[in-house]
C-alpha cells in the first residue's frame, strides 16, 4: 500500500475504484464506485457511483452521484449528492455547498448542518447539533446536549426530538408539522422512531422461540466441534484439572494481549487489516473456549456419576452456561472467569502436552444392590 494515492485531474477510471494510503487525493472522475481508506482523504474530481470512505480527515469536494458513506475523525461534505448520505464521525460538517437529494442520517459528537437541501428527511444521533437547513419531510434527533437550530432551518414535516434539554430556535427557523420533545431518552412517544419500538414489542413476543432455537443450534455447533477437535477438548480438560493455576495465568496473558496487539496495529494504516483480522480470530478463539467451557463444567458433573459421556455432558455444560446468561453481572463475571480459565488451559495443553496427566475415567456405578456371592 502506497504512502500517497493521486488520481490526477482528467483521469477517468470506466470501473470501481479502490486506494488506501496515508493521504488518498481524487481529482480525476471515477466512472463506478469508490472505496477510499487513509488518514487524509480528499475527493475533489466526480464520483458517479457510490462513494465509501475510512478516514481520519476526510473531505468531500465533488460531486457524487448516488449514496456517500463515510466514516470518520472529522468529516466536511461541501458537494451534491444525488440519492442518500450516512456520515458517522466525530466532528461532521455539511455546508451550504452541498445538497443532498435523499436523505441523510449523521451520528457522532458533533454536527453542523448547513446544507442547501435535504430532500427525503433527517435523521442524528449524538451530543450536539446545528440544524441551518431546508429539510423535505420530517426530522428525527437525538441529541443529548444541544440542539440549535438556525435561522435558515426549514422542516416541512414533523420535528421529533429528545435530549437533555429543548431545542434552541433562531429567529427565521420554521416547521411546519408539530414539535414534539421527549427529554428522557426512553422514546416513549416515538413509536415510530425507526420502528425501534414495534420491532423490539414482536421480537419480546417471539424471544422464548428464538432462544430455544438458538440453544438447539449451539448444541448442534458443539456436538460438531467436539467432533472435529475431539483431542483438543480432552487436552484442555486435562490441563483445566491438574494445572488450573498456570491455566488461570496463561488466559488472563491470552485474554488481554488480544486487544492490546490489536490496538497498537490500528494505530498505522497499513495495520488496520492486521488489526481487524486479530480481532476477528480473537472472537472466534473466544466462541470456542465457551464450548470447552462447557465441556469441563458437563464432564465434571457427570463422570464421576455417568462416566465418560461426551455429547451429554457438552450439552448439560452448555444448558448451565444458558442459566448463568440469566444472571444479571454475577451469572456474566462467573462465565468470563470460566472462559479465561478455558483460553489458558488450551494454549497450555498446546504449549506443554508432557505435563498433562491422562485424567482418570471414573466408570459409571451400577445400579441395584450387588449380589451376595
Amino acid at each position: 500500500m502506497a504512502a500517497n494515492e493521486l488520481l490526477k485531474s482528467g483521469d477517468v477510471i470506466d470501473s470501481d475504484f479502490i486506494r488506501a494510503g496515508d493521504t488518498v487525493q481524487i481529482d480525476g472522475e471515477i466512472k463506478g464506485d469508490a472505496f477510499l481508506a487513509g488518514g487524509i482523504v480528499t475527493v475533489n474530481g466526480q464520483i458517479d457511483g457510490d462513494l465509501f470512505v475510512l478516514g481520519g480527515k476526510v473531505n468531500v469536494n465533488g460531486r457524487v452521484g448516488n449514496n456517500v458513506r463515510v466514516l470518520g475523525g472529522d468529516v466536511s461534505l461541501n458537494s451534491p449528492v444525488g440519492r442518500n448520505v450516512l456520515i458517522l464521525c466525530g466532528n461532521c460538517t455539511v455546508t451550504r455547498q452541498a445538497t443532498v437529494e435523499g436523505s441523510l442520517i449523521g451520528g457522532g459528537a458533533n454536527l453542523e448542518l448547513s446544507a442547501a437541501k435535504i430532500g427525503r428527511g433527517f435523521r442524528f444521533f449524538g451530543n450536539r447539533l446545528y440544524l441551518n437547513s431546508e429539510i423535505n419531510s420530517e426530522a428525527f434527533v437525538v441529541a443529548d446536549r444541544e440542539f440549535l437550530l438556525g435561522p435558515q432551518a426549514s422542516i416541512s414535516g414533523n420535528l421529533k426530538y429528545t435530549g437533555n434539554q429543548e431545542a434552541i430556535v433562531q429567529p427565521g427557523a420554521t416547521v411546519a408539522g408539530n414539535i414534539a420533545y421527549q427529554k428522557e431518552t426512553t422514546m416513549e412517544n416515538f413509536h415510530r422512531f425507526f420502528g425501534a419500538r414495534t420491532l423490539l414489542s414482536s421480537y419480546q413476543k417471539i424471544k422464548p422461540v428464538t432462544e430455544t432455537l438458538s440453544f438447539f443450534v449451539t448444541a448442534l455447533i458443539g456436538f460438531l466441534f467436539l467432533g472435529l477437535f475431539s483431542k483438543i477438548f480432552e487436552k484442555t480438560v486435562m490441563a483445566m484439572e491438574n494445572r488450573p493455576a498456570a491455566s488461570v495465568g496463561w488466559g488472563i496473558v491470552v485474554v488481554l494481549s488480544f486487544p492490546v496487539v490489536a490496538g497498537l496495529f490500528a494505530l498505522t494504516i497499513v495495520g488496520l487489516p492486521i488489526s481487524v483480522a486479530l480481532l476477528f480470530i480473537g472472537y472466534l478463539c473466544w466462541t470456542f473456549a465457551q464450548y470447552l467451557t462447557a465441556f469441563f463444567l458437563g464432564r465434571k458433573i457427570m463422570l464421576p456419576k455417568f462416566g465418560e459421556r461426551r455429547g451429554w455432558a457438552l450439552l448439560l455444560g452448555l444448558f448451565l452456561i444458558q442459566l448463568l446468561n440469566l444472571v444479571p453481572m454475577v451469572g456474566f463475571l462467573i462465565k468470563v472467569a470460566l472462559v479465561v480459565f478455558a483460553c489458558g488451559a488450551a494454549v497450555l495443553a498446546y504449549k506443554q502436552p508432557t505435563i498433562i496427566k491422562q485424567a482418570t475415567i471414573i466408570p459409571p456405578r451400577p445400579r441395584g444392590r450387588p449380589r451376595k456371592s
